[in-house]
């Protein structure tokens, strides 16, 4: 049975896959001019199902906010493709990129309105630094908060947790330490290393987890990869569109 529902989410993922935009995609989309055209243009292309309800009036923040809840929307898309064991460590992936405002909220920041209306966060978003890690251990998340408590770094917790939710003793859990590798090198690398060098290590991680889509296939490992490079995706849409609308936010506000 397994064998079967391995062979349906290969299928869907490679189909998803063959959709991602290529590179003379992107190059055609950098020379679109203000965020109403941009966004125009990139309808009618393999990203259009990415920018689908968002309007050129919108705030960068509710930007932001549309491709968060996309991703988490496509994450657990594609955990429902694989079977049943599977899909808690796939799901786990969506929480990913919203470790940044975890870790701000756990310091006892105070949540921005954006934060407030997030649709995922929003629930975390108090006036005290008490009252989110009351919040928090009531969620999916409380392995989060329990370790940041404990001294873990958020990301390193993030990655425990992602482990522990693989089924036991599953003969397809090498290429999840492969791609763990990957992505925690990456992270660290963002961390640590200078700005400048950002493009070329996307571009680096991006060639990685297209290997490892091709050499795990019909495993959870190639679900992950393909997710990963979804998010590479979305962070280069994310850095067009923010691009676009924080300049037309600087020029409103100067007017």
């Amino acid at each position: 049975m397994n064998q079967a529902r391995f062979a349906y989410a290969q299928a869907r993922l490679q189909a998803r896959h063959g959709l991602r935009p290529q590179e003379a995609v992107w190059r055609r989309l950098a020379s679109t001019g203000d965020l109403a055209n941009y966004l125009v243009a990139a309808r009618r292309t393999p990203l259009g199902p990415w920018v689908e309800g968002i309007q050129s009036a919108e705030t960068s923040h509710a930007l932001e906010s549309h491709l968060r809840q996309q991703f988490r929307h496509y994450v657990e898309n594609v955990a429902h493709w694989l079977p049943v064991e599977w899909r808690a460590c796939i799901n786990w992936v969506r929480h990913l990129p919203d470790l940044p405002a975890l870790l701000f909220l756990l310091q006892g920041e105070k949540a921005p309105g954006w934060m407030r209306d997030d649709a995922d966060l929003g629930e975390f978003t108090t006036d005290s630094k008490s009252a989110v890690l009351d919040t928090l251990p009531g969620s999916d998340r409380a392995y989060l908060s329990k370790a940041w408590q404990e001294g873990v770094p958020l990301y390193d917790a993030w990655y425990e947790q992602w482990q522990r939710l693989w089924p036991a003793k599953s003969k397809l859990q090498s290429g999840l330490i492969h791609l763990g590798r990957l992505v925690r090198q990456h992270l660290h690398d963002e961390q640590t290393v200078a700005l400048p060098a950002s493009g070329h290590r996307q571009e680096t991680l991006a060639a990685e987890l297209n290997a490892a889509f091709r050499r795990y296939s019909f495993k959870p490992a190639a679900a992950c990869a393909h997710l990963g490079l979804v998010a590479l995706d979305l962070q280069r849409l994310r850095g067009e569109l923010m691009h676009r609308a924080l300049f037309e936010e600087t020029t409103a506000v100067q007017a």
